[in-house]
């Protein structure tokens, strides 16, 4: 039987793990998210009296989770700094490199660091 010390244990590190998935999307897809699970926490706000209790419990890790996703998307120096951080470094993927330096560009142009484009602006 698993006691309370390790499930708080896997909650812990399960949360961290998707904190640092949600980090490291593309920032339009990172706000999707953001939405999305705002909008259940909302849902489940209004309608907690017709809700099972692991729905609300649910919610209520959801609601730890994107608490804590803003907390650092606020630390980051401009949006998109943490775009795909953690990426493997599998090479077995590196068909996919084309991609990730592409888009890793577009990010770069969308939502540039602002010191880099007040330099830009100064010249």
């Amino acid at each position: 039987m698993t006691d309370i010390k390790d499930l708080k244990i896997k909650l812990k590190l399960c949360t961290n793990f998707i904190v640092k998935e949600v980090i490291a999307l593309d920032p339009v897809i990172r706000r999707q998210w953001l939405y999305t699970y705002k909008g259940i926490i909302e849902y489940v706000n209004s309608n907690s009296r017709d809700l099972s209790q692991e729905q609300i419990i649910g919610a209520s890790i959801y609601k730890d989770l994107i608490k804590q996703v803003e907390e650092f998307i606020n630390l980051e120096k401009y949006e998109g700094e943490n775009y795909n951080r953690f990426k493997s470094r599998d090479p077995s993927e590196s068909k996919y490199e084309v991609i990730y330096q592409k888009r890793l560009k577009q990010i770069k142009e969308d939502f540039s660091d602002p010191e880099v484009f007040i330099e830009k602006i100064g010249k």
